[in-house]
């Protein structure tokens, strides 16, 4: 008995081609932002201190809990900073509402406790700050150390090594009415509302001097008809 091998060429066989990626299969990039960068928290995860761009000093908020860097529109148009359009997206806020970013600044140059960073930045109109750091620009720091107990945050850039050093939160003052002004010109006041104290009258209750053996019948039908009897 004889056995014989044939070779045969293999069969090739191709995989199935990759489809493309569309926009509806992309994951889209989830911006939102805390509640703290709204209402002027000092909440956890957060540190506040004072910053400056082009010699304007402004209210920086650090903030882990919002996902980019948002700057106030205001303070943008104000100090004219070089603003770039931008597709418009929603960011959504901690208490549910959205609201829409308004333009981007690609280099933001930020003045804080003697260090000058260079930051892009949505404009949104934020409430709690001036400008809110976020996690996108923490991310940016690679290893860090944010201590919100002490409010600190250390971190190299460009090999030196950099302390930023967060403030407590000031009670409200008083304000002047050169200080009510540069608000009013800067856009920088988000409500006003004016206090007064209203004297209210209390209407004298007929049924207080009435005499305890009064039929209870006549105690109700001038009680029905009390405003009849009132002082006019």
């Amino acid at each position: 008995m004889m056995l014989q091998l044939l070779d045969e060429e293999g069969e090739t066989i191709d995989p199935d081609p990759i489809e493309p990626l569309t926009d509806s299969v992309i994951e889209e990039v989830q911006h939102h932002l805390s509640l703290n960068a709204m209402k002027e928290n000092n909440g956890m995860g957060t540190i506040r201190f004072k910053g400056m761009v082009a010699n304007t000093e402004i209210q920086v908020l650090v903030d882990s809990g919002s996902s980019d860097t948002y700057l106030q529109p205001r303070i943008a148009q104000f100090l004219k900073l070089p603003i770039e359009s931008t597709p418009s997206f929603q960011v959504l806020v901690g208490n549910g509402e959205s609201l829409t970013v308004e333009g981007f600044v690609r280099q933001l140059p930020l003045q804080v406790q003697g260090h000058e960073l260079h930051i892009p930045a949505y404009l949104l109109p934020v409430a709690g700050a001036d400008l809110i750091l976020g996690s996108s620009w923490l991310a940016t720091l690679g290893p860090h150390i944010a201590d919100y107990a002490a409010l600190t945050l250390k971190f190299y850039q460009n090999g030196q090594f950099i302390q930023l050093q967060g403030e407590t939160r000031a009670p409200p003052l008083q304000a002047q009415l050169h200080q009510f002004k540069r608000m009013h010109h800067t856009n920088a006041i988000a409500e006003c509302f004016t206090i007064q104290m209203l004297h209210t009258e209390v209407p004298h209750d007929v049924l207080s001097g009435l005499p305890p053996d009064m039929e209870p019948e006549l105690a109700i039908l001038l009680h029905t008809y009390q405003k009849v009897f009132h002082t006019p």
